[in-house]
């Protein structure tokens, strides 16, 4: 048996970021990825990357087929997805041949395989070849990320009815898709096969999209969405759907005719991935499907850490990476730092963009002030929607708690606002700090000195 300082399960933004910096640190690691991906986990293989690479030739392919109201005459033919999957894949090998190259410069023994636990401080490796082996951890790290939530009627089978990995390996266009779940999955793949020029519906159980967000932020990107032709139906649940004659009869609750789609994307979420760790052989609790921790990521387990989507918080990459490096600091150095959960940026790269930090409703001793389609030079020679801002800040101090933008460049403007929750800065501190013009961000500022 190999004995570790630390053994990180799983090699997603948050496990390899943790194993890299425990590394540098002088600490022993071994780390644990599963065979079917490359290091990067969910993220870089079937989650952030690809489909931003595909949202980005949906970009292109949009601003093509509306090329006239920049003075250019344009034709585009039909899209090719065999072609966009090949492009993907490409800037998949390319990420990955970056993040193996960073593995290999670090002094960390890697296992391609699955790790159970066979006591509080043993993992039982099952390699891909088929043969197993014990390591021993003196402090264990669980990052194995999270996996798409499916309907209980009704299972995906990865040519009609669709997870969003499976959607990220398609080729086949559909003439109409049905997106179910309004969240960050669900308003993506609408913006990408809606460009691609499929006809949309989304349907939302909730009263609006992105329901964890902003209602009001909700409502405008719903009607942003209706005015592109993508139909919403927010506050609609889905009783069956049945496959037949290589389409997909749709039973809305409370809606006698069913309609038919040619693909399905289920996308209402993900769960935690943690159902062959034997979590029971090391004591370890779980509540609600996912582990339970302290603020510190510390499990039930003093010696045992879970980070990432396998605990309760935010299901985002870059929180993973965060957790990672608050996480290696904490156990090379004694410390009990945690997360700031509040000023981590949540974002859907959907069109417009969606970008929110900080507090997402009105609170006793909250103000919000809302700056909805104001233009701004930029958003004119760029021929698109002034963004829409919602400002949360504490009524006392001035201190900006929140805020919440739709428009375009949502996911970089936010982070001017993630600067300002995560130390506490005032509207008078952002609002006298020069802004480039012209530019998106003058929509910000603009907020935040016309916030009354």
């Amino acid at each position: 048996m190999k004995n570790f300082d630390v053994v990180v399960i799983g090699g997603g933004p948050g496990g390899m970021t943790a194993g890299m910096m425990l590394d540098q640190m002088g600490k022993s690691v071994a780390l644990i990825q599963e065979s079917q991906d490359s290091f990067g986990g969910v993220c870089l293989n079937r989650g952030c990357m690809p489909t931003k690479s595909l949202l980005k030739a949906a970009k292109i392919y949009r601003e093509a087929k509306q090329a006239k109201k920049y003075g250019l005459d344009l034709s585009v033919a039909p899209i090719n997805l065999h072609n966009l999957c090949a492009v993907t894949n490409c800037d998949l090998d390319n990420l990955r041949t970056m993040v193996q190259g960073m593995m290999t410069g670090a002094q960390i023994t890697t296992f391609r395989g699955t790790g159970s636990f066979q006591s509080e401080h043993e993992i039982l490796v099952s390699n891909a070849d088929g043969s197993t082996e014990l390591v021993y951890g003196k402090q264990i790290i669980i990052a194995t990320g999270s996996k798409s939530v499916e309907l209980p009627f009704a299972p995906c089978d990865g040519q009609y009815i669709m997870s969003s990995d499976q959607m990220l390996k398609n080729t086949t266009m559909p003439d109409k898709l049905l997106v179910i779940g309004g969240g960050a999955i669900g308003c993506e793949f609408a913006t990408m096969y809606h460009s691609f020029g499929s006809e949309v519906v989304m349907v939302e159980a909730l009263e609006t999209l992105l329901p964890r967000e902003d209602q009001e932020a909700g409502r405008a990107l719903q009607s942003a969405f209706e005015d592109q032709g993508i139909k919403v139906k927010t506050g609609t649940m889905i009783e069956q759907l049945t496959v037949d004659n290589g389409q997909v009869a749709v039973a809305y609750k409370g809606v006698a005719e069913l309609e038919k789609f040619d693909k399905v994307l289920v996308g209402i979420g993900r769960k935690p991935n943690i159902a062959g760790l034997n979590l029971e052989a090391a004591g370890i609790k779980i509540s609600g499907g996912a582990i339970c921790v302290n603020e510190c990521m510390q499990t039930s387990v003093a010696h045992i850490y879970a980070l990432g989507d396998t605990i309760v918080g935010p299901m985002l990459a870059h929180a993973a990476e965060k957790e990672g490096q608050l996480l290696a600091m904490n156990i090379a150095n004694g410390t009990n730092t945690p997360l700031e959960e509040a000023a981590v940026p949540r974002v859907a790269f959907s069109c417009p963009e969606v970008a929110a930090v900080g507090a997402n409703a009105s609170t006793e001793g909250i103000k919000t002030f809302t700056m909805a389609q104001v233009p701004n030079g930029r958003s004119v020679v760029d021929k698109v929607a002034p963004a829409f801002v919602k400002l949360f800040v504490d009524e006392k101090s001035s201190v900006i708690v929140g805020a919440i933008i739709v428009g375009e460049a949502a996911t970089e403007m936010i982070h001017e606002m993630a600067l300002a929750v995560e130390n506490h800065l005032t509207l008078g501190q952002i609002g006298k700090t020069v802004h480039a013009h012209p530019t998106h961000s003058t929509n910000v500022v603009k907020a935040v000195q016309n916030f009354n």
